[in-house]
């Protein structure tokens, strides 16, 4: 082979191994290529399924790593130091054979973002743009630390949270300057975004979880009363427990019922309506019904309801204000102030009637002195005086009935016998004219009242009874006690003409007087009533006219707390 044949096939020798070599790169690029599309999809899918994203980091990152042949792989964190000043510091990080690890180096932990020497990466990455670049390019301020010395590329890409700028996913390489092609950083970018969008999800599952777990703890400790019901069915899905003292219900009895199936409702005509109002608001506010608790008895509540997303699920949370003695109170107060409107006209009425009697006999007594009627004169002031004893003995009880309330004995612990026998001796003249009977009971309970009122009350009923014998010839009293449903009730029966149920109520008004003929005022069996109330009891009468009565009443309980009225 002569010198030109020679060349020749070293030259085209030459060629096939440059093609080859081409050929070799082109081949390990495409192959590092596919790596890192592979490094991403795995990443992706981690990211994806996993709760969080800090588990999975680690692969991250060795993934990525391993795919650009990079010297370590990193991920810094961006916050705000106690100056309010930004800063940035080194979490996690993978390093490459034959490298250091740098996770532990301070030089890497709470970097000022504007360090000196690093204007232009911060320029970049706060921008949302990915730095890509030798370290050459730094300024020498930046290079004085010895861990950064070996670094000669970096390629540092934004992590966006929100639209915040979290920090950086990065990658150095120690051997090579510029060993990433344009391919591989718009990778990286992609990765960057799957990673940002992994946090995200994340810090919101935790501000949703960190929300509940509020909700949780004032749903259950706060002593409003709460409810969640299901909108579909308005099934209970939770009650806290201030509903469960309320209602008397255990949690577990009315978990998977409607209010409806365990009678809460106190009445079907609210239901309906405040169905209606949630239908047509899709909320209610304050609205007044009543409830009834487990054992029957009714309260009265402000119902208040909101749409709340439970698991994704339309629910109603439904609150309680419960005003049921705030209503007892205010009935009271209105049936007050009806007595004070029937109290002033019949004031104003019973008054004016002995006035009359005065003012009519008085002129009477100056004719008869003038006509020196003696025997007539003395008729006249008779008249006069027995008006100014009726107009003294009705203001007198009317002063009596006042103080009830206001003027309050120590309470004390005395058997009831002593009472009975107490006020059955201050009427004993009344008795003994009507040749009327008294029997008590023996051995009636010890009850804890103010004596003197509660010796008053039963003085005024045992009297009442006496002078309603009407044609009985063996008129009888009887002071006694029962139980009724569970309750002391005491009582004062008589065998005398008895009470038409239609006055079974009017008798306990004031100057409420059945027989107009009769002594009195018509005040006793108000001040009876306000006693018995007085000491936190109630009374009643059952009677039928002509089977004589039976006056019931209760002294609640030793702790009952005597309340003005």
């Amino acid at each position: 082979m002569n010198f030109i044949e020679l060349l020749k096939s070293t030259l085209s020798n030459a060629k096939d191994r440059k093609i080859d070599n081409k050929q070799k790169l082109a081949n390990e690029s495409l192959l590092q290529r596919d790596a890192l599309l592979d490094a991403i999809a795995q990443s992706a899918l981690k990211l994806l399924e996993t709760p969080d994203w800090h588990k999975e980091i680690h692969d991250l990152l060795r993934l990525l790593g391993q795919a650009t042949n990079a010297s370590h792989a990193y991920l810094f964190e961006n916050r705000m130091d106690e100056n309010l000043e930004l800063v940035t510091s080194q979490k996690y990080e993978w390093v490459g054979p034959g490298q250091s690890a740098e996770i532990d180096n301070p030089d890497f932990q709470n970097v000022p973002i504007m360090e000196k020497g690093m204007s232009d990466w911060v320029s970049m990455v706060s921008n949302g743009k990915p730095f890509y670049n030798s370290t050459k390019i730094f300024k020498p301020e930046w290079a004085d630390m010895l861990s950064r010395h070996e670094i000669k590329t970096l390629l540092d890409v934004p992590i966006f949270v929100d639209g915040n700028w979290w920090g950086v996913i990065g990658f150095d390489d120690c051997v090579r300057e510029m060993a990433w092609s344009q391919a591989e950083v718009s990778a990286m970018q992609a990765a960057a975004g799957l990673l940002g969008a992994a946090i995200k999800r994340q810090l919101a599952d935790e501000a949703l979880r960190a929300s509940e777990d509020k909700f949780q703890t004032i749903f259950h400790q706060t002593f409003v009363p709460m409810v969640i019901g299901r909108m579909s069915d308005r099934i209970i899905l939770d009650a806290n427990e201030a509903f469960c003292n309320l209602t008397d219900y255990s949690l577990e009895e009315v978990i998977d019922q409607s209010a409806r199936q365990f009678s809460l409702w106190g009445n079907y005509e609210e239901y309906e309506q405040h169905k209606e109002l949630l239908t047509q608001q899709g909320y209610i506010r304050e609205f007044k019904a009543k409830y009834r608790k487990k054992s029957g008895q009714i309260g009265v509540a402000l119902l208040s309801a909101a749409n709340i997303k439970i698991k994704s699920e339309s629910c109603l949370l439904y609150t309680l204000y419960d005003i049921t003695k705030s209503e007892d109170l205010l009935n009271e107060l209105q049936d007050k102030n009806s007595e004070l409107e029937r109290f002033t006209y019949t004031v104003s009425h019973d008054l004016k009637a002995p006035l009359i009697t005065l003012g009519g006999f008085a002129g009477l007594l100056e004719r008869d002195i003038l006509s020196g009627n003696a025997d007539k004169a003395k008729q006249d002031m008779k008249r006069i005086k027995e008006a100014i004893q009726k107009m003294e003995q009705l203001l007198n009880e009317l002063l009596e009935l006042s103080r009830i309330g206001r003027m309050v004995n120590d309470p004390e612990n005395v058997p009831f016998n002593e009472i009975a026998e107490e006020a059955v001796r201050s009427v004993e003249g009344q008795l003994n004219k009507n040749q009327t009977k008294v029997q008590i009971e023996a051995d009636l309970p010890v009850v804890c009242v103010d004596r003197i009122r509660i010796v008053e009350a039963v003085q005024n009923m045992v009297d009442n009874a006496s002078k309603f014998m009407g044609g009985q010839t063996n008129p009888e009293i009887k002071i006694g006690a029962t139980h009724q449903n569970g309750e002391q009730v005491f009582f004062v029966k008589d065998n005398g003409v008895g009470i038409e149920p239609i006055y079974h109520e009017r008798i306990f008004g004031l100057f409420n007087k059945l027989d107009a003929k009769t002594e009195g005022t018509g005040i006793g069996l108000a001040l009876v009533k306000r006693i018995i109330e007085f000491h936190g009891g109630r009374i009643w009468v059952e009677s039928e006219l002509g089977n004589g009565a039976a006056f019931y009443f209760t002294l609640g309980t030793a702790q009952t707390k005597m309340r003005v009225i």
